[in-house]
């Protein structure tokens, strides 16, 4: 029997990238380091990178044209660059939720007897085809999130399509290991049953993407592409201040989907505005069954309490740094102030608490007090954020005003160290930029909260020990997406290996140089847990994939 809707042009797409797809497969149990698209925007070319720098400028002002879905009208977008403070005036494609779904439907009957293998390579090759458009996805992302240039083409290019490949070779080896169809057999005295067997893997129903502001393709990409893989048409709901960047992946496999074949419904663009939003409309209509989120606590609880649904959750967490001992400070603070301002801390990864023992840390050189620690960290920060080149390329912008109000906010509620301040960017005057404050906190209740954007938190704590115990106490209560430790005491690192380990909280050892704990590779590093508050799910391990579909036993009997 043959369930499937095969076709000889995307037969030939997989084996075009069978090969590749299970050397990302092998890497990713390996754990080494490996990539499928290099992060150095010289490895595309000057002239690759220049047409995405013309294509951004030449889709300002001007309705997004790419996608290839029905809509009853256009959308002005709350698109704002960060630098420029001017709307980018894109107008996008809106169609109704109802008709929408509707279109899902009908694309879930086609693309759910696709074959598996099929499916990977049409979404192996969309994602080749979006790799020549990194240049322009970078130049998006700046202009709606505030990333500086380079962060921008790494983490919404190559970083974030290393995602997508990753979840693909995680789809395919949980869509593979079972057999598609055996004979069974077993003898009965003199007769003997014989069963033609067939296993049919089936997604759960449509896919929801919600998209967030700050990183509207890496934080996407991977749940898309498992979503797709497992046979889930997606609708893809960005955030309403920063859709061209994920429209233009949508529109890729749109493309790629029509040319061979299949409804480019498979995945829709959904946006909405500020003053409108849609999102819990599709969150809560009954053919959703799987969503995928990256935003706030408050949200992202509302989707979980959601009856039904399947959710795959990145929310905020309290992100902590314990100093005990380290041999040379200055290394450590520099890195650690790097880790603060990249971004201007508008990352989910980024460091806010850094505890640090009352009577002093340990060094090579002696014993330093808790205000000497401050002091390094303090300069280190300042280093960075006087910089006139560092700083542009590192802080880059921040993405809203609700940023610089509530930092504004804790600099009136904290003893501050280093007051946060704008600096001027040199290519865009009018730049939205603040740089870190460095404060110590002066009521318990802000070291547990979230504080998103450019600070660093100094706490002054008892001991080593108890700088370990509130790390576990906040992971278990608000959650963390990250976590540092600074230690030369190898007994130290076993006791916080096996108590953090236990709150389900990724952790990072002595970090310095040119590695930061706020970064995360594909098919090496987990990113997140999903086993604290701040995330219910982790790019990318096999819960991410295997969650979203289930497998359909077909018996045929042939004799018994």
């Amino acid at each position: 029997m043959n369930f499937y809707e095969t076709d000889a042009r995307r037969l030939a797409l997989w084996v075009q990238y069978e090969s590749s797809l299970r050397e990302a497969l092998e890497a990713w149990h390996r754990r080494t380091y490996w990539c499928a698209f290099p992060e150095e925007p010289k490895a595309y070319g000057e002239e690759v990178l220049a047409q995405g720098e013309t294509a951004f400028k030449s889709q300002l002002n001007r309705p997004f044209e790419r996608l290839r879905q029905p809509a009853r009208r256009w959308l002005l977008s709350d698109e704002v660059s960060p630098y420029t403070r001017e709307p980018l005036g894109i107008s996008y494609p809106q169609v109704d939720v109802a008709e929408a779904l509707y279109h899902a439907q009908e694309a879930l009957s086609r693309w759910r007897w696709v074959p598996y293998t099929e499916r990977i390579g049409l979404l192996m090759e969309s994602i080749h085809r979006f790799s020549k458009h990194f240049s322009e996805v970078a130049q998006a992302t700046m202009h709606t999130t505030g990333q500086a240039w380079m962060m921008a083409f790494q983490a919404s290019g190559p970083h974030a399509a290393d995602r997508a490949v990753e979840a693909l070779a995680v789809a395919y080896e949980e869509l593979s290991h079972i057999p598609p169809y055996v004979r069974w057999t077993r003898e009965l005295g003199k007769g003997q049953a014989v069963i033609d067997k067939y296993f049919i893997p089936q997604p759960e129903g449509l896919s929801l993407h919600i998209g967030v502001s700050t990183f509207p393709v890496w934080n996407v990409l991977p749940g898309l592409y498992a979503s797709l893989a497992v046979g889930s048409p997606v609708l893809m709901k960005p955030h309403p201040r920063a859709i061209y960047p994920i429209a233009v992946v949508v529109s890729i496999l749109q493309s790629t989907f029509e040319e061979y074949g299949l409804p480019p419904t498979i995945v829709q663009l959904i946006p909405d505005t500020v003053a409108e939003p849609i999102t819990k409309t599709l969150a809560e209509h009954p053919l959703i069954r799987i969503i995928d989120y990256t935003g706030s606590t408050e949200f992202g609880n509302y989707l979980e309490s959601l009856p039904g649904k399947i959710t795959f959750l990145e929310k905020a967490g309290v992100n902590g740094v314990l100093i005990e001992s380290v041999e040379d400070m200055e290394a450590v603070a520099k890195n650690l102030a790097f880790s603060a301002s990249l971004y201007s801390g508008q990352m989910c990864t980024a460091p806010q608490n850094i505890y640090i023992p009352r009577e002093g840390i340990r060094t090579a050189q002696g014993i330093l007090s808790y205000e000497e620690v401050v002091a390094a960290l303090t300069k280190a920060i300042e280093d960075l954020a006087s910089h006139p080149k560092a700083a542009p390329a590192v802080l880059g912008a921040l993405q809203n005003e609700g940023v610089v109000q509530r930092i504004e906010r804790l600099a009136q509620m904290a003893s501050v160290r280093r007051a946060p301040q704008a600096y001027t960017h040199p290519q865009y005057a009018a730049a939205r930029t603040l740089t870190p404050i460095v404060a110590e906190p002066s009521d318990e209740s802000l070291t547990r909260t979230e504080h998103f954007g450019p600070r660093l938190l100094t706490i002054p704590v008892e001991n080593a020990q108890r700088g370990l115990e509130v790390l576990y106490e906040i992971a278990r209560e608000k959650g963390m997406l990250s976590c540092a430790i600074y230690t030369t005491d190898a007994d130290f690192k076993q006791k916080a290996i096996r108590l953090l380990a236990e709150a389900a909280i990724p952790i990072s050892f002595n970090y310095r140089g040119q590695v930061f704990i706020n970064q995360s590779v594909a098919f090496s590093d987990f990113h997140g847990t999903g086993g604290n508050p701040a995330g219910n799910a982790s790019f990318t391990d096999a819960a991410f994939v295997v969650k979203r579909f289930r497998w359909i036993g077909v018996r045929d009997c042939l004799q018994g």
